[in-house]
């Protein structure tokens, strides 16, 4: 590693994960950079004075430099930069590789050359079809890698991600990159995505999508009878683990791939959406549910669409650092919905 700077550069830190991290980096006295092409879920941290802002898009070649410099000053530089949901990937699958792929490339080729450690967002898709078999549990450097045919366009994330982590995983190996990847495992919280007034504004990913049928009272849809099952981690629960990969203690998570997931979380999707509308109907003023809807994947998403069955993540290497998640199952709905539910009576209150 190259002398210190005491910079933490955040790309993608106007999203979801990114905003949480970044307020938790100011809260602990960090100096943080963050580079996106959006400040909206951060705006509240544009008048601090160790917090630096650029909008910026990594895909425009005029901001090449910016993002030299930046990783230039850093001392470690998280990466998020991702399109990250299954529409996306069926609807426009080359872009998904683009900016997946070769764009976060230009990220991980500049830390090597500036020698600037890296923490890299992955994905728990990488495992693909894994938990369609016996074993369910995925550990991060045991566990096969399972897509499905190319035909199926679902997994065209799947394999720019695992072709990242690869390309990662052969940097470290030849020119000394400092680098830990992080898997995340469906983590849910504030901020989280978009909500749509209508489903034919977009399809956010299904705790947003079961949001926005609960405030805008439009069907809840359950592809394919939502029978499939996930573990789900609170945003909270996700940035302490990720703050213990930062601090890297006795460089336990050099070069290492960790997953990020509360492995007893776990639920079938419409035993999700259903404790989503018992808990709504608990908190909302007015307590009204919109009907439960199965949908195919085919009709919901369009042609290509696949899915695993389940997702249990092997949390071993947190675990041992001395992590261990908080949140159950009903505290990180409580917390996510109230939130949501206190954002839209807000924007109701200071309509005309």
């Amino acid at each position: 590693m190259g002398a210190s700077r005491g910079v933490i550069a955040v790309f993608g830190g106007g999203g979801f994960i990114g905003s949480h991290l970044c307020q938790r980096l100011i809260d602990q006295g960090k100096s943080v950079v963050a580079v996106d092409i959006d400040s909206e879920k951060i705006a509240n941290l544009l008048s601090e004075d160790s917090f630096t802002f650029h909008e910026a898009d990594i895909t425009d070649e005029e901001n090449d430099e910016l993002c030299r410099e930046v990783i230039k000053e850093a001392d470690v530089v998280f990466d998020l930069i991702a399109y990250a949901n299954p529409q996306q990937y069926v609807d426009k699958p080359l872009e998904v590789v683009e900016l997946n792929l070769f764009e976060n490339l230009k990220i991980v080729d500049l830390c090597e050359e500036t020698d600037t450690r890296l923490i890299q967002f992955s994905t728990c898709e990488v495992y693909g079809l894994l938990g369609n078999r016996d074993d369910i549990v995925f550990s991060e450097d045991s566990s096969n890698l399972i897509l499905g045919p190319i035909e199926d366009q679902r997994w065209i994330y799947s394999c720019a991600k695992q072709l990242l982590e690869r390309m990662v995983h052969a940097h470290g190996q030849e020119n000394q990159l400092q680098y830990t990847i992080i898997r995340p495992f469906n983590f849910i919280g504030p901020q989280m995505d978009y909500l749509v007034e209508s489903p034919d504004e977009g399809t956010p990913r299904v705790f947003a999508s079961f949001m926005s049928a609960l405030l805008f009272d439009h069907p809840m849809y359950l592809v394919n009878g939502g029978t499939n099952r996930r573990t789900f981690t609170y945003i909270e629960d996700a940035i302490d683990a990720i703050m213990l990969i930062l601090r890297n203690e006795g460089g336990q998570f050099d070069r290492e791939i960790v997953n990020v997931g509360h492995p007893n979380n776990e639920v079938t999707i419409e035993e999700f959406a259903n404790r989503m509308r018992t808990i709504y109907a608990e908190l909302s003023p007015d307590g009204t549910l919109p009907e439960l809807r199965t949908i195919s994947g085919e009709e919901f998403y369009g042609e290509g669409y696949d899915d695993s069955e389940r997702r249990i993540p092997d949390t071993d290497k947190l675990q041992s650092a001395g992590w261990e998640p908080r949140y159950s199952l009903e505290d990180l709905l409580t917390e996510s919905i109230q939130y949501y539910i206190d954002q839209f009576e807000s924007e109701l209150d200071v309509q005309p």
